[in-house]
Parts: structure tokens; sequence; C-alpha cells
């Protein structure tokens, strides 16, 4: 019987929080629609963060912008501004 290696991925983390800025009001628990977080000392804590929705409510809400949301790397796009666009379309 061989044995067969798996290569293991990192857990997703959507959500991530700048503890300095962070006051624990707790207004990113109240907003997020499918409850991904859990109250936490310095900061609430992403306890499930594969279940995130990536609708970022959580980083609107936030008063201080302690929060980032993370989109995972197929979301992700590159921002190109509109007018280098149409210059190309001149050219």
């Amino acid at each position: 019987m061989s044995e067969f290696l798996f290569r293991q991925t990192p857990p997703a983390e959507p959500i991530q929080f700048d503890g300095e800025k962070c006051t624990n009001c707790g207004r990113c628990l109240e907003v997020c629609m499918i409850d991904v977080m859990l109250p936490g000392e310095k900061h609430p804590i992403a306890a499930y963060p594969d279940e995130c929705w990536y609708c970022g409510c959580c980083v609107m809400e936030c008063p201080e912008g302690a929060i980032r949301l993370r989109h995972p790397l197929m979301n992700q796009t590159r921002w190109v501004e509109k007018a280098s666009l149409l210059k190309k379309e001149k050219e």
C-alpha cells in the first residue's frame, strides 16, 4: 500500500482585523448576515471564515476602518483606469 502525499492549503482568512484600530464595538458582529464572527478579547474573531460571502458589510459598518476583506485570488481583479483604456482604443 503506497502512501499519498496531499498538499495542504492554508485556511481561508477573508476577514482581517487591525487590532490597533479596532475598538471592539461589535457593529461588525451585528451586521454580518451569516454570523461568521464571534466576540473576542481585543477584536472579533472570524470563527467560520469558510462561510464568508465576501459581501463587505462588516467593512462598511466599521467606524474605525479596522477590517480588511481579502477576496480569494479568483475574485481579485486588476484595477485599470478608464482613461488608459480609451488611449489604447484611439491608437
